[in-house]
């Protein structure tokens, strides 16, 4: 009689695990975020600077690249008739010339090097100034002297190959500034 009351537990047992393992995925939610902390330098070599309407600075000093719903500038940039999107596609390459600006203008008579380090899951190169199709390859380690009085403006290139719905591409951005030109002059 136990038997057939394990056997019978075991056949129940199975059955729920089938019914369950059969069920359909029916919905998802997605984030897409670059979020990048500016941290106060004591010398002020740098000056950053958003440029397009997702970029922004927060009111704790953060620059932040949000290319959701989650942007704190969407609400405003869909009421002035700016269709930002919620996110990027899959399996696709995206380029944003002009996302954000380091300036020089603390410095007068100084140049500096500039040290852009993304580290995170893959996915995002930076560039200097304009995108030239097959050309211009992004890095993820972006040295850059910048002279004083100049601003060099840096795009994204992100780049969803293998990645599905739902997935999210984030990061870290660092910035390294130290005076004197890059190793082999301006880059």
């Amino acid at each position: 009689m136990r038997k057939i009351l394990g056997l019978l537990a075991l056949m129940m047992g199975l059955l729920v695990a089938v019914a369950a393992s059969s069920a359909h995925f029916a919905y998802f939610e997605a984030e897409r975020n670059v979020h990048i902390e500016v941290v106060p330098d004591d010398n002020e070599l740098i000056d950053l600077t958003p440029i397009q309407p997702y970029a922004y600075i927060t009111k704790n000093g953060m620059l932040v690249i949000e290319l959701s719903k989650n942007n704190a500038e969407w609400k405003r940039l869909v009421k002035e008739g700016f269709d930002p999107g919620e996110g990027v596609s899959p399996n696709s390459t995206y380029v944003f010339e002009e996302v954000f600006g380091v300036s020089n203008d603390l410095w007068e008579q100084t140049p500096i090097c500039m040290h852009i380090v993304y580290s995170g899951n893959g996915g995002i190169k930076f560039f200097v100034d304009e995108y030239i199709p097959g050309v211009t390859e992004g890095v993820t380690d972006l040295y850059v002297t910048i002279m004083p009085g100049e601003v060099v403006k840096i795009g994204m290139i992100i780049d969803s190959t293998g990645l599905e719905a739902g997935d999210s591409i984030e990061g870290q951005l660092n910035f390294y500034a130290v005076a004197g030109e890059c190793e082999g002059g301006p880059q």
